[in-house]
């Protein structure tokens, strides 16, 4: 008879500090392929989709997207 010992690990998920997020956003008005300048600050991405709605009528809805990198650990527990 073979015995199997199965034990439970808890692990987080944090982001990578020595990384920075990344942010993007492209225009999804019919036929227009603009798209912002990639970069770390929300909020200048968010600036540079503004310009283009006051540049650009009609163009208003975004597709915003944000990555980062990500480091999982397994978390020590106690008696161990």
């Amino acid at each position: 008879m073979t015995r199997s010992v199965i034990r439970h690990t808890e692990h987080r998920i944090i982001r990578d500090p020595e990384t920075a997020p990344n942010v993007a956003a492209s225009c999804m008005h019919p036929g227009c392929g603009w798209a912002a300048t990639p970069g770390p600050d929300v909020a200048e991405v968010d600036r540079q989709c503004m310009t283009h709605t006051g540049l650009n009528s009609g163009h208003s809805r975004f597709l915003r997207g944000f990555w980062d990198m990500a480091l999982v650990h397994r978390v020590e527990s106690p008696g161990r």
